[in-house]
């Protein structure tokens, strides 16, 4: 759409749907999650996911009898969504292909794109302001017309009035007390205000039939196989035990602990509140709600701006397309991470999927990547020291160097929040959160100390000002380490400004953010080890730096002689052990003047008589000044 640049790692996905009887829409550049109906089948080209319809045209005839209140409720809301239809963006409608999924009616396609949002036109502004005017005095006449009143919060929401929303959904009169919490909910969300969101939607679960709250609570739609099978697991166990189950799921879905609240959670509960109040109500794409628009809006959440084109085949003349948040991810954890958290890895809760099955963008920091800093650990018997490191990655989205605005970038309310990092342990189980967190700053490390046990770590960091965060979330399983077993921490990589450290705490000021260094840099490691002092022993060091980035040509070149052997160091040392128990804490400088840039491992060995070796590795970059 007129925009070049580098693309981000995130997949957002494109909706399509048009009458029967064409081919599916084929691949486009599109960033948004995207919905769109024609009367006949059409969609630009997308490098997002797709939706299109792929059964015939079912469209939504709403007739009113204008004597009747609630008819003419009806009749003002079908009005205006198709009165406003003429003043969406007009946009030229380029070639199709296939679908990554089919849902219902709908074509999916995932990937990214051009598309982003722009403001609405001030004349369907006003057609929404005529509207609410209709509603609100219709209302007074059926205080207790639960669809009336979600219509109401509804428009004002999406006309980011949300502050009025709240009001109204407070003011609920006489329509049942859990519809009244359940949109109370949506506003609180859209107001950012989490946690008392939490709160009102609890009561509305706990005030709705039951089978409808079941069908709230569990986010199957929204979750791989595998955690479907761990939530069916738990749902057959009781109640309680599937609040353990959605607890533990709603946790590692949050996608940053330092906001507070956990929006996620709350996001999926407002898509089904907006789910529930557009069924029966006209909708842009002219078809009747059904389970495949369900479905979709609570994994992908509601449209966030509109387009309009012209039809693929001659008589059809208008193609209505709606586009999600531009830059969202999928932030769910894998069935894995449910099923065995401690061992959970970096890509179980790697939010750029090719094939996400539910997405969301944080309201706070739209631009969401990941921080590839340092996490190391540090045994000491019961309790474990974890020490990470923080940086605000750089905005890679695909918008990221265009000219054009980016309204998902104003601060608005954050604009004089401060800067923030965190370091998050939250126990498997209890869920009770250890953390340390420093404002004013978006670089640097943390030190936590935490009992041995399961934990999901996340070292996060977040600009509000910039609406851009960073995030390291992993799985650890803590165990306590026997008094005289000789044990190696992770290594720490450090700045080598020719300091000698004296403790792991000072280390940690000097780490390096990101595991790089400039060529012809000198790297600082620091580790500790433990278990030692119980006899006289003497132990040996061995640290070896080693290229791991060779093609395998190079390889065999230099294991036949055919070619030179990549630059590496070695070296070895013994040292008597300490007169007593304690932590043995150890610092090395390494000049490394004559390596290449590319990926490098350092490892660190520990040899003691009669023990068996043990062994620390870690992987720096070498880059370009």
């Amino acid at each position: 759409m007129g925009c070049s640049g580098p693309s981000s790692n995130g997949r957002t996905p494109v909706f399509g749907t048009g009458g029967g009887g064409s081919n599916p829409p084929g691949p486009t550049r599109m960033s948004a999650l995207t919905f769109s109906f024609a009367f006949a089948l059409l969609l630009w080209p997308i490098q997002g996911v797709g939706q299109v319809a792929v059964s015939g045209t079912d469209t939504a005839a709403i007739i009113a009898d204008s004597g009747d209140i609630r008819g003419a409720a009806r009749a003002a809301q079908a009005s205006f969504e198709r009165r406003r239809q003429r003043y969406f963006p007009f946009r030229l409608a380029p070639s199709s292909g296939g679908c990554d999924e089919t849902v219902g009616r709908l074509c999916v396609r995932y990937g990214e794109g051009e598309w982003y949002p722009t403001p609405e036109a001030a004349e369907a502004r006003a057609l929404r302001s005529e509207l609410l005017a209709t509603l609100d005095s219709l209302q007074a006449m059926i205080t207790g017309d639960s669809w009336l009143l979600g219509q109401r919060v509804w428009y004002r929401a999406e006309g980011g009035d949300w502050e009025s929303a709240l009001e109204v959904a407070r003011d609920c009169g006489l329509a049942p007390s859990w519809w009244c919490k359940a949109l109370e909910g949506l506003a609180l969300h859209g107001l950012g205000r989490y946690e008392d969101s939490a709160t009102a939607f609890n009561q509305a679960l706990v005030g709705m039939e039951p089978g409808a709250a079941v069908n709230w609570r569990i986010p199957d739609r929204a979750v791989d196989s595998e955690a479907r099978n761990f939530l069916r697991r738990y749902q057959n166990l009781g109640d309680d035990s599937l609040a353990v189950g959605l607890n533990r799921l709603w946790m590692m879905a949050d996608p940053l602990y330092i906001v507070p609240g956990n929006d996620r959670l709350t996001a999926h509960y407002a898509r089904w509140t907006v789910a529930t109040l557009k069924d029966g109500a006209r909708n842009p794409y002219r078809l009747r709600w059904g389970r495949d628009l369900e479905e979709l809006t609570v994994r992908n959440g509601w449209e966030v701006g509109w387009e309009r084109s012209f039809g693929s085949t001659p008589g059809n003349l208008n193609t209505v397309t709606g586009h999600q948040d531009n830059e969202a991810r999928d932030y769910m954890p894998t069935g894995r991470a449910l099923g065995a958290p401690g061992l959970a890895d970096f890509t179980d809760f790697a939010v750029g999927r090719e094939r996400p099955r539910s997405l969301y963008q944080p309201p706070y920091a739209p631009v969401f990547l990941p921080m590839e800093g340092q996490l190391a650990v540090f045994p000491r018997g019961n309790r474990t020291l974890l020490v990470a490191t923080y940086f605000l990655p750089e905005d890679t989205t695909f918008h990221a160097n265009h000219d054009h605005p980016r309204p998902w970038l104003e601060p608005g309310d954050q604009s004089e929040m401060d800067d923030q990092i965190g370091l998050f342990a939250v126990a498997v189980g209890s869920e009770h959160t250890i953390r340390k967190g420093r404002t004013g700053q978006t670089q640097g490390a943390l030190v936590l100390d935490v009992p041995t046990g399961s934990y999901i770590i996340s070292a996060e960091s977040w600009s509000p000002a910039r609406r851009r965060a960073g995030r390291f979330r992993i799985g650890l399983d803590l165990d306590p380490v026997p008094e005289d077993i000789a044990t190696l921490s992770d290594l720490l990589l450090l700045e080598s400004d020719g300091s000698t450290p004296q403790s792991l705490e000072e280390a940690a000021s000097t780490a390096l953010a990101r595991a790089e260094i400039p060529i012809g840099a000198n790297l600082g490691i620091a580790w500790e080890v433990s278990g030692l002092g119980f006899r006289p022993e003497i132990f040996q060091f061995e640290v070896s730096v080693d290229k791991t980035d060779r093609s395998i040509f190079r390889r065999v070149g230099e294991f036949f002689g055919l070619a030179e052997q990549s630059a590496s160091l070695a070296l070895s040392w013994e040292e008597p052990g300490p007169d007593q128990p304690a932590q043995h804490f150890r610092h090395l400088d390494l000049d490394l003047p004559d390596l290449d840039s590319g990926r490098y491992e350092v490892t660190l060995t520990l040899k003691t008589p009669g023990r068996s070796d043990t062994v620390s590795i870690r992987t720096f970059s070498v880059v370009e000044d």
